[in-house]
């Protein structure tokens, strides 16, 4: 039916618009630089691979946005762990850019250990704290979250933060909605997540603090 066609091409649209909109968030407007000998490093988020082991779309699109998105003689930290199969997401998706993007061997680290996205950037700020720029490269949505990420985790950090090349219009085309959708609630539930484990502290904290108040008052009966 030609509603359903216009309504599909609505939606698109409207996804299209948000994906621009959020490409360009939550950059520095005053962006800084790192040590004048430090080079410009790409962060590649990792994402799970293929039950077998091999690469899959998602891993070799934001492998795509890293390369184009690289100055040249950037440094690639490709960030990711053994989530499924046996091999580090990190490892699977260097291959790719070595082998089939052409980026040189040397110009690539690895990070093998994170299994989120808080933990690719935590475990990747040997290499950030060195970075003259940083670029942080993931599908839009995913990558406009681990920019906030990084603005908690090291504002001085976030503020190297330059721009990557994650939106081309119509780039995957619906699929780039459903990423958008799965982001959100991949962001909602780390949202949770956090809170719980806020919780949890605050709680364990007033748990001591009364075990601190209970052990006070026994030793002064004793010692009446």
């Amino acid at each position: 039916m030609p509603w359903v066609a216009a309504a599909g091409a609505a939606v698109l649209a409207f996804g299209e618009v948000q994906a621009w909109r959020t490409s360009r968030a939550d950059y520095p407007t005053a962006p800084t630089a790192g040590p004048a000998s430090g080079r410009d490093v790409v962060l590649v988020l990792g994402f799970r691979s293929r039950a077998d082991g091999r690469l899959n779309a998602l891993q070799a699109w934001r492998t795509r946005i890293a390369v184009r998105s690289a100055p040249p003689d950037a440094l690639f930290v490709f960030s990711g762990g053994t989530v499924r199969g046996t091999e580090p997401e990190a490892a699977v998706m260097a291959r790719h850019a070595t082998v089939r993007l052409g980026v040189p061997p040397d110009a690539v680290a690895i990070e093998s250990a994170a299994e989120s996205t808080r933990e690719n950037l935590s475990f990747s700020l040997p290499w950030l704290r060195e970075a003259r720029t940083i670029r942080i490269a993931s599908n839009t949505a995913h990558a406009h979250r681990a920019r906030g990420y990084l603005r908690e985790l090291d504002p001085h950090l976030w503020a190297r933060l330059r721009r990557t090349r994650d939106f081309r219009p119509l780039e995957l085309g619906p699929l780039r909605l459903a990423l958008t959708f799965y982001d959100f609630v991949a962001a909602r539930s780390a949202g949770r997540a956090a809170a719980m484990a806020v919780a949890n502290r605050a709680v364990i904290g007033v748990r001591a603090g009364e075990d601190a108040v209970s052990g006070a008052q026994r030793s002064g009966a004793t010692e009446a």
